[in-house]
């Protein structure tokens, strides 16, 4: 039996079905990015659902278009305004993306859309991650003068020959069939196809 977190404007949504657990990025307007709210939200379900001796899955997707286009740097700047310091806002982020990499449960990503910098970091680590033919990466932080984050100079340094480097320093972006070459994917579905409910014992 389903059951779902009550209130459906909040950012992330937390879903149990089975077996299963669904995490939904819930804010289309803003292109699903993450702030300070979401990076909260996301860690108590994780941390709840890793002791959950019931839960075998955990799902990954996005509200509208987008998985999630990044990180909001606006948390950022208004971590030095609030109660919370800049440098607990970065490090509540940064933990985050290493207890995905490190999480003891199987973890599927489905991106049909966006997937940019400190979203990316909730994709490429994952055991399975299913794009489409509308699916976008990119790890944009050099645009706007920032180094690659959120785990990507771990994971852009291990990608084959040059690649790596090429998209830190550039911000190119790379088509569903690109990111599973380079290793940043592991399936593809095309966005038509009607996916079957989630049914896990």
């Amino acid at each position: 039996m389903a059951q779902e977190q009550s209130n459906p404007n909040e950012v992330v949504l937390g879903q149990e079905i089975n077996g299963a657990r669904v995490v939904t990025l819930n804010r289309p307007r803003q292109l699903n990015g993450i702030n300070d709210r979401v990076v909260y939200l996301l860690a108590q379900l994780l941390e709840k659902w890793e002791k959950d001796a019931n839960a075998k899955l955990v799902i990954f997707k996005g509200a509208g278009r987008a998985f999630s286009a990044g990180g909001d740097l606006k948390m950022f700047y208004e971590g030095r305004s609030s109660d919370d310091s800049c440098l607990e806002v970065v490090y509540r982020m940064y933990w985050l993306c290493y207890h995905i990499h490190t999480y003891k449960k199987t973890t599927v990503a489905l991106v049909n859309g966006l997937v940019m910098g400190g979203g990316a970091a909730m994709v490429a680590p994952l055991k399975f991650a299913v794009v489409t033919e509308k699916t976008v990466f990119a790890t944009p932080e050099a645009s706007v003068g920032l180094h690659t984050d959120c785990s990507f100079s771990y994971i852009h340094s291990r990608l084959p020959g040059y690649l790596g480097e090429y998209l830190a320093l550039t911000g190119a972006r790379l088509n569903a069939k690109e990111m599973i070459t380079a290793g940043l994917a592991t399936h593809f579905v095309h966005s038509e196809v009607s996916l079957p409910a989630v049914c896990v014992s």
